[in-house]
This record gives structure tokens, sequence and C-alpha cells, in this order.
């Protein structure tokens, strides 16, 4: 078995999704989160059905957290 040559740590996630895109001969572009846009820009799962938005810290169902999300992917506009 040979040894791959890699420049990234295939041990964390971002490894492990770079590998699986090119194990399959796709290229490998990271999502870029704009925080400078006003909102919500990622959810915690709580585990009882709700989840806790990133960074506001709301408490919010699964509609609600889909709804917001969606709206900072449409304004930031990067790689959603």
């Amino acid at each position: 078995m040979t040894k791959r040559a890699t420049t990234f740590d295939m041990t964390t996630a971002e490894g492990q999704k770079r590998l699986m895109y090119e194990s399959r001969g796709l290229p490998y572009t990271p999502q870029v989160i704009d925080t400078t846009v006003p909102g919500d820009y990622g959810a915690d799962p709580i585990g009882d059905g709700t989840f806790r938005m990133v960074p506001s810290g709301d408490i919010v169902a699964l509609d609600e957290r889909n709804r917001r999300l969606t709206a900072h992917c449409d304004a930031a506009i990067r790689l959603c």
C-alpha cells in the first residue's frame, strides 16, 4: 500500500469532506459563511426537536430554523 502525499489533515471533518469529494473525482470547495450579513447563520440541535440559533441563541422549531437559514443564505449569496 502506498502512502498518499496530502496537504490537509484527513482526521478533521473538513479533511474527511475533502477526501470524499476527491475520491469521487469532484472538486472540493469549502463553504464560506459571510458573518457580516446580519442574522443567524447556523443552528445547533438541542435534541427535543428544537434548535439553538447561532449567533442569536434563540430556541426555535425546525420550520423557523429553515426560514432563518434560508433568509440568511439568500442575503449572503455565498455557495448556498
